[in-house]
């Protein structure tokens, strides 16, 4: 009986854990170096330590507004959104901040609300703080391909790319892309 309740509660344990650690999260740091033939890259991250990045098959890397599979290179100074499993870290995005990105940041968390008259954008981050942003000129990404903010529903987890500096003290929104099952 003892075991089977043991057995019962590691197994849940190690469920939780892996839906727990598949969640995306982001990353950010410097490039230290690149190996191509095993698709992974090596980050240096704010506490000064050495992270392995796996490069996702469907990679988007994001360099000065510019989407490729590749344009990643050694120094680069990024935020990396990955799927957070429990062994291996996979690159899904990846925003370079250099050119006219080098004050953006990327941004995970759910649509809250979104006001038409205004055209705001609230947002709610992974540590559930929320911001709202004006849509301005912000691309909007359904599935990665160019939709709406109408395509937008309250509650889709999003991704969102937001310019730090502007001239009224305030965060810009450029871009905003949800990936939903169709």
């Amino acid at each position: 009986m003892c075991l089977t309740k043991w057995t019962s509660v590691t197994m849940a344990i190690a469920l939780m854990a892996g839906t727990t650690a598949a969640a995306d999260a982001v990353l950010s740091g410097k490039v230290k170096s690149i190996n191509p033939d095993n698709k992974t890259f090596i980050l240096i991250d704010s506490m000064d330590k050495d992270r392995t990045v796996h490069l996702g098959d469907k990679l988007v890397v994001n360099r000065d507004g510019k989407e490729s599979k590749s344009d990643l290179k050694v120094g680069d100074k990024v935020d990396v959104c990955h799927d957070n499993g429990n062994f291996t870290w996979t690159a899904h995005y990846i925003l370079v901040q250099a050119g006219a990105s080098k004050d953006c940041h990327l941004i995970l968390g759910t649509v809250k609300s979104y006001d038409p008259a205004k055209k705001a954008l609230t947002f709610t981050d992974q540590v559930k703080t929320d911001s709202t942003y004006d849509m301005g000129k912000a691309i909007v990404r359904f599935n990665m391909e160019d939709a709406s903010i109408n395509d937008v529903r309250i509650g889709d987890h999003a991704r969102i790319i937001v310019d730090g500096v502007s001239g009224n003290g305030k965060a810009t929104l450029q871009s905003v892309m949800v990936a939903r099952a169709k």
